[in-house]
């Protein structure tokens, strides 16, 4: 680790540690890379995303009815085992189908300091996406619309809109999607229910986060079961019933939305992965919500001082004061088999985004609101917008409520796999051991297994990830070995864990879980 940053920035403490804080109790854990040859055994996974019942969010639920006009909407950054797979089961349930191709171009080669850039292009093709649906609504070609992998819909409308992140046979081929909706809902839920009767909340994690708000009662309606009508009509206008409550999958951990007068976040903000490549480790200052200085973060950290620079004097709509860089998100994932891909990372959409939604794992927001009016308000007037990321794996996300406190995550284990009645309901279809822990814990040196966190990983993470992902992805029993992981789900662990999702219990006669993850051996 340096002894100094620069001058200006020797108040800057990176994290140091003697030793892996996290080594025993948040080791490393990765599933065995499988290689995907025919669309057919992508099939099973996309049998369960077809049963199950329609929501919005980020969980894909097709619900697919017989006879329904379906749009998919899939470009040439998708693989074509996918895309193939996804008409074999439109197909299959009898849907009047239209596939629309987009040609996004050449495939890019990450790095994380296009983050920038990109979510400044993102919002705008997101705000496109928005009219586009608005659109569809009032031609009513389609009853259903399956496309993208994040990012707010239109909710409450005659189209539905659902959800299309099957980018890579990898990422599809994965319990993820065949993990029960009824336990991922009730998870959703749980989570939910703690963050909004919460007085105030703390979020630390050992990549140096630690900072705190106050969930104040003005930012609810009387019952504190939806967001204050007045800020989601102001935040979320023409798209009140999307804006009022949590997103499945994408639980909201602080209000998407400001208070004019209310906003008390303080704090740092650090970390080493954007929603697009690792990064360097870049540390965010906020004070009232407002980010106040951005230290570090290489090529990320510098063009993240630039925009702040040019937008320091735009009032933005809804916003408390005058500038682009403000605190408002802290958005948890639900779901315990979500895992970084690793062939061909990062690059096109096989980049940070889709790991996000791995249960315990916070990803934190600044800018403006993701497609909310009040962003599109600013677009129209010229004005630069985009909003951008942290992500946290390590968090520890701490609820004060009247008479005591209660922690959602721990560590990165999102605690409501552990609470008995989820548990029980898990217990409807099967093992809850395997279904409710974790398929992936990121190896980070000098966190969760040896090394030192600067000198082996912050300084430059990206170089890390993408040498241990090409180690586990091609010699994976040597990776388990060289970084000390939990092998759970290898090697046979765990036969009986899949009923609910294999083959065998689900009425779904194609291969599942290629290798033996479900200790079946499909081959």
């Amino acid at each position: 680790m340096p002894d100094s940053i620069s001058d200006e920035k020797q108040a800057v403490t990176i994290p140091h540690f003697d030793a892996p804080p996290l080594k025993q109790s948040r080791p490393p854990r990765c599933p065995p890379f499988v290689d995907i040859t025919s669309s057919d055994q992508l099939l099973p996974y996309l049998e369960h995303v077809a049963r199950r019942p329609y929501n919005h969010g980020l969980n894909a639920c097709w619900d697919l009815k017989e006879g329904e006009r379906v749009m998919l909407r899939v470009d040439n950054w998708h693989s074509e085992l996918t895309i193939e797979a996804c008409k074999k089961i439109l197909e299959k349930y009898k849907v009047k189908y239209e596939i629309k191709y987009i040609d996004r171009g050449p495939v890019p080669q990450w790095v994380g300091a296009d983050e920038v850039d990109y979510y400044l292009f993102r919002t705008k093709e997101l705000a496109e996406w928005m009219d586009m649906w608005e659109e569809e609504e009032k031609k009513q070609k389609y009853d259903k619309i399956l496309m993208g992998y994040g990012g707010p819909v239109l909710a409450e409308r005659f189209i539905k809109i659902q959800r299309m992140p099957f980018i890579t046979p990898e990422i599809l081929a994965s319990p993820a999607h065949a993990m029960p909706i009824e336990v991922v809902n009730a998870m959703d839920r749980w989570t939910w229910d703690r963050i909004r009767s919460a007085k105030r909340a703390r979020i630390t994690d050992p990549e140096g986060t630690d900072i705190s708000f106050t969930n104040h009662a003005e930012y609810w309606d009387a019952n504190r079961e939806f967001y204050n009508p007045e800020l989601t009509a102001a935040t979320w206008t023409g798209n009140e019933h999307f804006g009022k409550t949590y997103l499945p999958g994408h639980i909201t951990g602080r209000p998407w939305m400001f208070h004019p007068f209310k906003e008390d976040g303080c704090g740092v903000i650090a970390g080493t992965t954007n929603h697009i490549a690792p990064c360097d480790w870049t540390q965010l200052i906020v004070e009232n919500s407002k980010i106040t200085q951005i230290n570090e973060g290489g090529e990320f950290g510098r063009k993240l001082r630039e925009v702040m620079e040019k937008t320091k004097d735009v009032q933005y709509p809804t916003f408390p004061d005058k500038g682009l860089m403000y605190w408002w998100e802290a958005s948890i994932g639900t779901n315990p088999h979500v895992h970084r891909p690793r062939k061909d990372f990062p690059s096109g959409f096989v980049n940070c985004l889709y790991e996000r939604v791995r249960s315990g794992v916070i990803h934190m927001g600044f800018g403006t609101i993701i497609s909310s009016m009040a962003e599109r308000e600013a677009a129209r007037a010229g004005n630069l917008v985009g909003h951008w990321h942290l992500h946290l794996y390590f968090p520890t996300y701490m609820t004060e409520r009247e008479g005591d406190n209660e922690p959602i995550i721990e560590n990165g284990r999102l605690l409501a796999l552990d609470d008995p009645e989820i548990r029980k309901l898990c217990a409807n279809y099967g093992d809850p051991e395997m279904w409710l822990d974790e398929s992936w814990n990121p190896a980070v040196p000098g966190i969760n297994m040896a090394g030192d966190y600067w000198d082996h990983y912050a300084k430059d993470p990206l170089h890390w990830v993408k040498t241990e992902l090409e180690v586990c992805r091609n010699y994976h029993p040597l990776f388990m070995k060289m970084v000390e992981a939990d092998g759970k789900y290898c090697h046979g662990a765990g036969a009986d864990w899949w009923k609910g999702g294999c083959c065998e219990h689900s009425g779904v006669s194609a291969p599942v879980l290629p290798g033996n993850c479900c200790g079946h051996n499909h081959g």
